[in-house]
């Protein structure tokens, strides 16, 4: 994200000043320009902010989803939070959604409105100024997008350093790790490569000096009593090398009481891998608008 720390210039002697915002920079040593996140890079949520400091430099952030929950809908109700509201410079590879549904995904979710009404015009004039200035902010938002099939952990590297330098990248979304390829001729079985991609992933992270969050689809059973799964059902893999792991559960998809309170509540599951041990699971609320496909923070 572009800084706007103030441009030290030379004053004459006898004569110099300290703009309010340098100072207020140095009280909080940061830069009061961009939004305050404890550290990192805002998701746009509140309550994972809260629990994660914002997302770090140099950490993997693996977000586990079972089929169904929504894995495409959060990954852009975040793209939409730090891109085109934040304005972070964010590159997405997906190897699932090619780039344009990827794009007709994000641009329904924020207008609200089908891609063949928005087409069409069928609008209300009314509607007209503010369909446009949406639109207007995302086709200038800073995301960058790449659906190469099969894509290799080599290649997704070459593409990632390319554009930071480029670029000056804030963040890395990899959707998703179970498409993703290593290129190993030697035929190692499914989870020795699976364990080699994370850890390419966080190596990559750590080179690069930035977060990057990684989808998994997870194929964690459902245990009858209850439905949400825990972070220690997820492969040894995945939690051995993820700096912070994530699942994402919708209540609402599984049937549950009439008068339960949690017939329509969405959970984040949180848990922060610590050098001295692992912290405990945090359960975050979330909001699930299922009319645009998006999330937000509860309410």
């Amino acid at each position: 994200m572009e800084t706007n720390t103030l441009e030290i210039t030379e004053q004459p002697e006898g004569l110099g000043f300290t703009s309010i915002r340098e100072l207020v920079n140095q009280a909080l040593k940061k830069d009061f320009g961009n939004k305050l996140t404890p550290d990192g890079v805002s998701t746009g949520f509140s309550a994972l902010d809260k629990a994660t400091g914002g997302l770090q430099k140099g950490q993997l952030y693996t977000i586990a989803v079972r089929p169904g929950m929504g894995k495409t809908a959060f990954l852009l109700s975040l793209t939409n939070n730090m891109a085109v509201k934040d304005d972070y410079s964010v590159a997405i590879f997906s190897s699932e959604r090619s780039n344009i549904k990827m794009t007709n995904r994000l641009i329904e979710s924020e207008t609200g409105m089908s891609l063949d009404k928005l087409q069409s015009g069928t609008f209300k004039d009314s509607e007209r100024d503010h369909m446009l200035s949406l639109l207007s902010n995302i086709a200038k938002a800073k995301i960058y997008l790449d659906d190469t099939p099969a894509l290799s952990t080599e290649l997704l590297a070459r593409k990632a350093k390319y554009l930071k330098e480029q670029h000056q990248l804030d963040l890395i979304i990899v959707d998703y790790l179970e498409l993703l390829t290593t290129g190993d001729v030697d035929g190692d079985d499914k989870l020795s490569q699976f364990s080699n991609m994370v850890k390419s992933i966080k190596s990559l992270a750590s080179e690069l000096g930035l977060p990057v969050l990684l989808f998994s689809q997870a194929s964690v059973p459902v245990n009858g009593k209850t439905p949400r799964p825990a972070i220690s059902d997820l492969p040894d893999y995945i939690q051995r090398d993820s700096d912070v792991l994530m699942m994402l559960h919708r209540n609402d998809a599984f049937p549950l009481p009439v008068n339960s309170e949690k017939q329509n509540a969405v959970e984040l599951v949180v848990k922060i891998n610590q050098s001295g041990g692992a912290q405990e699971e945090l359960v975050l609320p979330m909001t699930f608008i299922e009319s645009i496909a998006k999330f937000a923070d509860f309410s």
